[in-house]
């Protein structure tokens, strides 16, 4: 999705602690509010770091004029350490500018994430703020302009999608995007490229993070072509075998990205209502939360329900956050937002679920703080108590017989015992917030649990043994 124009009046803010003063939810509590002298416009989603603490970046603010001359920052990486804001890096340093998608925190503790500079950057990121460029895009046949955020497969190369560029074709002469991998090395080959065929049947414009299945295929979306022009559902292999699983209807509009549950179905979003979709294709759409349109994919709370954000929708037409089951019966509004001065508005980003069980996520305007550039407000992060429990959380959530994986949460000093769907694991410490886990022989696919000092911690999700 394009917000370039509603950016373009964004602020430059400075945080503040603040808590939103709406009665109708207790349990939403504002975080950061920025005021006009620092970084704004949050649009992508949280990630929770090694620390346990929060990142995520901006797409406007940092100090100074930004290299294009607009005078309003290129945007920075932030972090919330104690409920406080701290800027980790500022994009003008580096000649990369406004990055609009996801980091991703992989598995050795960095974070890489995607800006559109040129034909767009790939980009590494450590959690002190050390950045360095990995990849520059010629914009041409190996794709420009990277508008989703990566993921680390199972191989420990990344994968992602670029909405442009690509292999020429009849209907296509400048491509139509592609699938591409990215060693960790920095060296890139293209998997796929869209729209090989005349009015591209197979989809234009990919967008949004891929999603690895536990067959060890990439499912994704685009948000043009397919029979209607409105967009598909695809599945890839790592040696480019495509197959194309379902075409939007006309005026669906679908919203990047899919999300892999824990029932092996995949679950994604239009502008209007959530869906789902299995493996083979079969295509279910599930309820519509209210008139607002969905900016991204919900994301499964450890609970099993689907939890999301609308863009507009609710009382004040500003968003909402919701609440609906995978079988997608009906939908629950858990919270209004209202805007400045009482809290934020247009949450973009969608919502990540901590570890400590509770909700966070960004508005891109509103707030109660003023903000000195724009009127609505600056923007803000948030945090909404569902009332769940802690769990634990893998950075990468496939691996083979023998291979380590990444394990999130907190409490972990003194962790007696960690198990893969009840078969022992061997464990490293890394610290109180991260564990170091070695997948053992005969562990299948399942749930991973932790037995730490102050009780058994279980994942969210299930953890996939790949053959």
């Amino acid at each position: 999705m394009k917000f370039a124009a509603l950016m373009r009046v964004l602020c430059l803010c400075l945080p503040t602690v603040a808590l939103a003063v709406s009665a109708s939810a207790q349990s939403y509590n504002e975080i950061v509010s920025f005021n006009g002298n620092s970084a704004a416009g949050p649009n992508t989603p949280l990630v929770q770091g090694l620390d346990g603490n929060l990142f995520g970046t901006t797409y406007y603010g940092g100090t100074g004029t930004c290299f294009d001359g607009s005078g309003i920052g290129c945007g920075v990486v932030f972090t919330i350490v104690n409920g406080k804001l701290r800027i980790v890096y500022n994009f003008q340093e580096s000649g990369l500018a406004y990055p609009g998608n996801s980091l991703l925190l992989a598995e050795d503790g960095n974070f890489y994430g995607t800006a559109p500079t040129g034909g767009g950057a790939i980009f590494k990121i450590t959690p002190g703020g050390t950045l360095s460029t990995l990849y520059q895009f010629n914009g041409s046949s190996e794709g420009a302009q990277p508008r989703g955020g990566l993921i680390q497969a199972a191989d420990g190369n990344f994968y992602g999608t670029t909405e442009y560029g690509g292999a020429s074709s009849a209907f296509c002469p400048s491509g139509c995007g592609t699938v591409f991998k990215l060693t960790p090395k920095g060296v890139l080959s293209t998997v796929y490229s869209f729209c090989p065929q005349n009015y591209c049947p197979d989809g234009e414009y990919p967008a949004g993070s891929l999603v690895q299945g536990a067959d060890g295929n990439f499912y994704g979306t685009t948000i043009g072509g397919g029979l209607y022009k409105d967009g598909t559902i695809f599945r890839v292999s790592s040696q480019g075998v495509f197959k194309l699983l379902y075409t939007f209807p006309e005026y669906t509009y679908p919203a990047p990205g899919l999300i892999l549950a824990t029932d092996g179905n995949f679950y994604g979003a239009t502008y209007y209502y959530a869906y789902q979709i299995t493996r083979s294709g079969v295509f279910t759409e599930l309820a519509s939360p209210g008139s607002g349109y969905l900016p991204n994919s919900p994301i499964q709370g450890n609970d099993g329900n689907l939890y999301g954000t609308t863009v507009r929708d609710g009382y004040y037409n500003l968003g909402v956050i919701f609440e609906m089951p995978t079988d997608g019966t009906s939908s629950t509004t858990l919270y209004n937002f209202s805007g400045y001065p009482s809290d934020g508005s247009y949450p973009f980003a969608g919502l990540v679920q901590a570890t400590d069980g509770t909700f966070y996520g960004t508005t891109y305007t509103g707030g109660s703080s003023s903000c000195n550039f724009y009127s609505a407000g600056c923007g803000t992060v948030f945090s909404y108590d569902a009332g769940l429990a802690p769990f634990v959380s893998f950075v990468r959530g496939m691996a083979k017989i023998g291979q380590t994986f990444i394990l999130l949460g907190q409490g972990f000093t003194g962790a007696t015992s960690v198990s893969l769907n009840g078969i022992p694991a061997t464990f490293t410490v890394k610290s109180d917030t991260a564990l170091s886990v070695t997948v053992p022989a005969g562990a299948t696919s399942g749930y991973v649990t932790v037995a730490t000092p102050s009780g058994t911690l279980t994942s969210n999700t299930l953890f996939y043994v790949l053959p």
